[in-house]
């Protein structure tokens, strides 16, 4: 309740009903599904049926013979917004936290190959998992060329954003090539790890960063 109201403050809400209000009744509609476990063809049905964002949660529980529970998931958006704190250990907050409200740029790991000829050849970039909520947001696309460059060093303006073929996945069309910016490394020990996947930034945040630690 303390992080909604100091939210509501910080982004010109007058209260905590007043932010609700525009959540409900002025905001996009969305869904959120949590679920035990997710197969491919039920996570396309809920993209091809649905015209709104569905965000998905896998939820698996755990149990002893005593009884004692343990649950797994993955925090909703984590990639988003960083790693969380954990009481008792887990992982360590980031420096400087990404506010979802900032986010407009999507950076995606991408090997030499599929670089030079997708990204620069054919700008755009495809069979992307992206989050559905986060689409409207999305203005830039970044490359990060994995080992040995291991940096992202191309942004493009995004044109638009398509389901690809009969997927969950999309396909991200530029606006106008793709343009070098100064390299933006991968840290060796540091909190950003090689990228697997999709992750999210601001332009402004990507372009001032000297390391990946900062743009995360």
């Amino acid at each position: 309740m303390s992080q909604i109201k100091d939210y509501a403050v910080a982004n010109g809400f007058e209260n905590l009903d007043y932010l609700l209000e525009k959540m409900i009744y002025e905001g996009g509609f969305g869904a959120l599904v949590i679920i035990d476990e997710l197969s491919e063809e039920l996570e396309a049905v809920l993209v091809r049926q649905f015209k709104f964002p569905v965000e998905v949660i896998t939820l698996s529980r755990y149990s002893n013979e005593q009884g004692d529970r343990i649950y797994q998931f993955e925090p909703f958006l984590a990639d988003v917004t960083g790693p969380e704190e954990v009481p008792g250990g887990g992982a360590e907050p980031s420096a400087g936290r990404m506010d979802i409200a900032e986010v407009d740029t999507i950076v995606v790991p991408a090997r030499e190959d599929g670089f030079k000829e997708v990204f620069l050849g054919e700008n755009r970039w495809y069979a992307i998992r992206i989050h559905g909520s986060m689409i409207p947001r999305i203005k830039h696309i970044a490359a990060y060329r994995v080992a040995p460059i291991s940096a992202v060093t191309h942004i493009a303006r995004v044109g638009s954003i398509e389901r690809w073929k009969e997927s969950d996945k999309y396909v991200v069309n530029f606006a106008q090539p793709a343009v070098e910016i100064n390299p933006v490394p991968l840290v060796k020990q540091g909190k950003v790890k090689q990228l697997q996947g999709p992750r999210y930034t601001s332009h402004e945040r990507l372009l001032s960063s000297k390391t990946l630690d900062e743009a995360f």
